[in-house]
């Protein structure tokens, strides 16, 4: 039997493996992989094949540490390096080795594939960096960016001399995102850097030349400094000490930090300097060597909250002022509610007084005859406090509406000299008065003139001596009517000349010689004529030396109209027949009405409610009623109501009598059918011509 023989038959020699070209040798994985690849089912075919151009780039990219790829042949078989494969991902390695370009790479052939056929078609090589080449690898699609380059490998057998491609190629994605997050971030800083509320600006050198300033800075410095020295570019601030700060900050190399500086700024030659008020810190930048190379500024414009500071504190100062003129308002509105008590218990016991004296003096005319003129004194004098206290009242909450028209100030000042003067006269004083040839004319609600003149011209009697003189006069200059009323009385301090006109300021009390007053004429005065347009004004040398009052008012375009004859105006019908009834819950007050209207020939009845004076009223159908507002039960404005919804009740004259006459109450009376509203108490003299009225409509 023949021993078997270790050296390879024929057959053997025939069916094994070619040996492994020697351009294949190393290369690593990849050349392992290349060895061991079936070639045969590559469009490449058997390594021994191969041409010569591609033997010598395969060699060279197995036995090179840099990424390349080679893609031959018509269907641009791929070959690729150890290097290479780390960048492709397990989806294509190693099944790409030996296929076609085109089923490789797929999803980027219409980025590659132009790129590819430029090279092919001898156009030239391609270069690229950075570019964005997204691919599917390790089972997601990442954006990779590559620098790479496409270029012929020559084969002079190939259409075009060319047999392949060579791809050199460096994979840059951590290079090309960390460039571009540096640059969000740097783009993201200088965002924050432009956009910052604070300001900001960087300062190089021990010249302190402005780098970089943010928009909040310029616009608090209102000028361009970017590329200028501190000097060049401001000035005024190294004038105002900025400049040393940056200067020892540069040599010592500590923080400056400020709190509510104050900055002024002279942006523009030749205008105002803006005081503005900056928080800041100057925060020195320092070089390897620990040197300070430049110095970064950061702040604040803190101007509103250093103006709302100092507003805060003026007014805690302006806060005690006003305590101060809070408690002395409350000591002179005490003062004045004690006057108010005073005034009024002065005529109310003097009508008391009256009255004992006509119960105990009955039979004597005398008696009657005086206590009745006291009676009426008094009672005008508590009218006009009331008055006076009303008129304020509507002056102080707008509601006063004047009766504007053309005015002679003659005339006024004749009927304001006319109804003060039986009270100046008795007091002693001489009333004088001097006027213009030419008249002034004036737009103004001529009651509320002669109260303005009535008001100063009482209140110059009261505090002049016995035997004294006020001197009244009128000028007309430069379209203003000037009005001044002048005394020789115990005078103004001057620290008093301004606050007389205020509510309640009098001066001391016992240097009035003629009654005591409420304090608030002369805020009146004052309300009325601002009203009209004009001013007042009180002068004085001093206690002692007198007194003036100026007024001032505009004088009218308007002409006054044709006088009308007052005598014929104020010509009466003549009262007789007049069917009335009173209704008032105050007894007194209905009767003493119903005997004055009885003096006119009226036939009267009375009522002391609502209720009362409706049954009264069904019988004796009134002509004309007059109804207190406030009576119990049914009050005048529902008695009115029903009233009015009688036959006979549509015509009659409805006269609504009331302790209240704002313009509110008015309002309500006139909605429940009243025709007119008179205050209590009523005037006669306006309640006679509203009679005579009615009278005459009736003939």
């Amino acid at each position: 039997m023949q021993a078997p023989s270790n050296t390879p038959s024929a057959q053997d020699a025939a069916s094994a493996p070619p040996a492994s070209p020697a351009f294949l040798a190393g290369g690593g994985e990849m050349g392992a992989l290349m060895r061991a690849h079936d070639w045969a089912r590559s469009p490449l075919g058997p390594p021994q094949a191969w041409p010569q151009p591609l033997r010598a780039m395969a060699r060279l990219i197995l036995n090179t540490g840099h990424p390349m790829y080679i893609w031959w042949g018509d269907e641009n078989a791929c070959l690729y390096n150890d290097a290479y494969r780390e960048c492709i991902g397990p989806e294509r390695h190693p099944c790409s080795l030996g296929r076609p370009a085109r089923e490789v790479w797929e999803e980027i052939w219409p980025i590659i594939g132009p790129q590819i056929e430029q090279v092919r078609e001898g156009r030239g090589a391609t270069w690229n960096v950075n570019r964005l080449v997204p691919i599917t690898r390790h089972g997601r699609r990442e954006d990779v960016y590559w620098t790479y380059s496409y270029s012929p490998i020559d084969d002079d057998d190939s259409p075009n001399g060319i047999g392949g491609v060579l791809v050199v190629c460096t994979e840059t994605t951590e290079q090309v995102q960390a460039h571009l997050r540096i640059a969000a971030e740097r783009d993201q800083m200088g965002q924050l850097f432009e956009q910052a509320p604070t300001f900001m600006a960087l300062l190089s050198g021990p010249q302190h030349k402005f780098e970089i300033a943010n928009p909040s800075f310029l616009k608090l410095v209102d000028r361009e400094v970017v590329g200028q020295t501190l000097a060049e570019a401001m000035p005024d601030a190294v004038a105002q000490g900025y400049g040393a700060l940056l200067d020892r900050v540069y040599a010592s190399g500590e923080a400056y930090i400020a709190t509510g500086a104050k900055f002024m700024s002279h942006s523009r030659p030749g205008e105002p300097a803006v005081e503005r008020f900056v928080d800041f810190v100057y925060q020195p930048i320092k070089g390897k060597d620990g040197r300070v190379t430049a110095i970064f500024v950061e702040g604040a414009d803190v101007t509103d909250r250093e103006l709302a500071d100092a507003a805060l504190r003026a007014n805690e100062a302006r806060y005690r002022e006003l305590s101060q003129a809070l408690a002395e308002s409350n000591r002179a509105k005490d003062e004045f509610l004690a006057t108010l008590a005073h005034e009024l218990r002065n005529p109310l016991a003097a009508i008391s007084n009256a009255l004992a004296l006509q119960q105990h003096g009955r039979h004597s005319e005398h008696i009657l005859a005086s206590s009745r003129n006291i009676i009426e004194r008094q009672l005008v004098q508590m009218v006009r406090l009331i008055d006076d206290l009303l008129d304020l009242s509507r002056l102080t909450r707008g509601i006063v509406e004047l009766k504007r028209e053309p005015l002679s100030l003659l005339g006024v000042v004749r009927q304001a000299v006319d109804a003060s003067r039986p009270g100046v006269e008795q007091a002693g004083h001489r009333l004088l008065s001097t006027l213009p040839a030419q008249d002034c004319v004036v737009e103004a609600d001529e009651t509320r003139l002669i109260q303005v003149l009535s008001n100063l011209i009482n209140n110059a009697a009261k505090f002049t001596p016995r035997g004294g003189t006020v001197a009244l006069s009128l000028a007309c200059d430069d379209g203003t009517a000037v009005l001044s009323v002048r005394d020789d009385g115990v005078g103004i301090p001057p620290e008093m000349l301004e606050s007389v006109f205020d509510m309640f300021t009098q001066v001391q009390r016992s240097h009035a010689y003629v009654g005591g007053g409420l304090g608030i004429g002369l805020t009146l005065v004052r309300q009325l004529v601002e009203q009209h347009g004009g001013s007042v004004a009180a002068h004085s040398a001093g206690p002692g030396q007198g007194s003036e009052f100026v007024v001032r008012l505009p004088l009218a375009r308007q002409a006054l109209a044709s006088p009308v004859d007052a005598a014929a105006a104020a010509a009466p019908f003549a009262a007789s027949g007049l069917r009335v009834l009173v209704a008032d819950d105050n007894t007194d007050a209905a009767e003493s009405l119903s005997l004055l209207l009885g003096i006119g020939d009226n036939e009267v009845r009375t009522a002391v409610n609502g209720s009362e004076a409706l049954e009264i009223a069904q019988a004796f159908q009134p002509q004309v009623m007059l109804l207190d507002i406030a009576m119990p039960g049914l009050d005048g404005h529902e008695v009115c109501r029903k009233v009015r919804q009688t036959p006979w009740g549509r015509d009659a004259l409805m006269i609504a009598t009331s302790g209240w006459g704002q313009a509110e109450d008015r309002r309500r009376s006139a909605e429940a059918g009243f025709d007119h509203h008179l205050v209590k108490p009523v005037d006669y003299v306006a309640l006679d011509a509203l009679l005579l009225a009615r009278a005459a409509a009736g003939r």
